[in-house]
């Protein structure tokens, strides 16, 4: 794996592109035909349409997972033609599961094409702490789930602890931590980042506070409504300190180009109004 940690990638993906828009590749089966080879071509489209507007690729592996062997070499041929796009990797698996386990997760995902992986840190500092290793043997990036997207979250995710923090405040401190043990950075970024859902941008500064270095990945823009306009406490002073992802909203438009191009614009001018001040 290249030596260049995944910060000073990232940071150069976004100064280059003069974009954060993750491109989610969640091919459905139930508006893509053809099995694997379908849910392939299908995303290989869309790359090369969208791509110039995007810094990362952002592939949902159980779109992939679902058909066995044919879908993991799918997800390997669009992980590869989305590196060749120019775009980060990040392997949207949310795996988490005892340190033995762990590593083998860890050895299977943070390897070329992949650049980063989505990790569930439900399990403790000794479950994620492979996913560590890995990360900085192998210049790779981790983005951890801290507050999600989706509604059901707040039932766990928003739950008081007995000090008075919200659990997935305690997290984010975790999160913080686990950053501040790999070096080195770039511009202040760590390559451990967070997923904080764009649905909730209440929580946004709260986070920002606990996680100052950390990259956010944004999902929850276009079809679960969350607000691009409405994320710039998420850049923390750091071009690349908000990535918005959309999947829904762009690969099934019409125009998957205009889509992702209008998202950039819109998430551009968010950044450029915070480096404003």
């Amino acid at each position: 794996m290249t030596t260049q940690p995944f910060s000073q990638r990232l940071a150069a993906n976004v100064d280059e592109r003069q974009s954060q828009v993750v491109l989610g590749l969640d091919p459905d089966p139930a508006r893509v035909d053809g099995g694997a080879t379908g849910a392939r071509d299908f995303c290989l489209r869309v790359i090369e349409q969208a791509a110039p507007h995007c810094v990362a690729a952002k592939p949902q592996l159980a779109c992939f997972e679902r058909f066995g062997a044919e879908g993991w070499q799918a997800f390997e041929d669009v992980a590869q033609a989305a590196s060749d796009a120019g775009l980060l990797v990040i392997a949207d698996a949310k795996r988490g599961d005892v340190d033995a386990t762990a590593r083998h997760y860890a050895a299977a995902f943070l390897r070329p094409p992949v650049d980063a992986l989505t990790v569930n840190p439900m399990l403790g500092t000794d479950a994620v702490q492979p996913f560590l290793d890995a990360a900085e043997a192998t210049g790779t990036g981790l983005f951890v789930l801290v507050r999600t997207s989706n509604p059901g979250a707040a039932e766990l995710e928003d739950l008081p602890l007995a000090d008075g923090r919200l659990w997935h405040q305690a997290v984010a401190e975790r999160v913080s931590g686990w950053g501040a043990h790999i070096p080195p950075r770039d511009g202040g970024l760590s390559s451990i980042g967070a997923v904080v859902g764009a649905t909730v941008p209440e929580h946004l500064t709260r986070l920002r506070q606990l996680m100052p270095d950390q990259p956010f990945l944004l999902p929850g823009v276009g079809a679960q409504g969350g607000d691009p306009a409405s994320l710039g406490p998420a850049f923390g002073g750091h071009m690349a300190g908000a990535l918005v992802s959309a999947s829904r909203s762009v690969i099934y438009a019409d125009d998957p180009a205009a889509a992702a191009r209008g998202l950039r614009d819109v998430v551009w001018a968010a950044w450029e109004s915070v480096a404003r001040g």
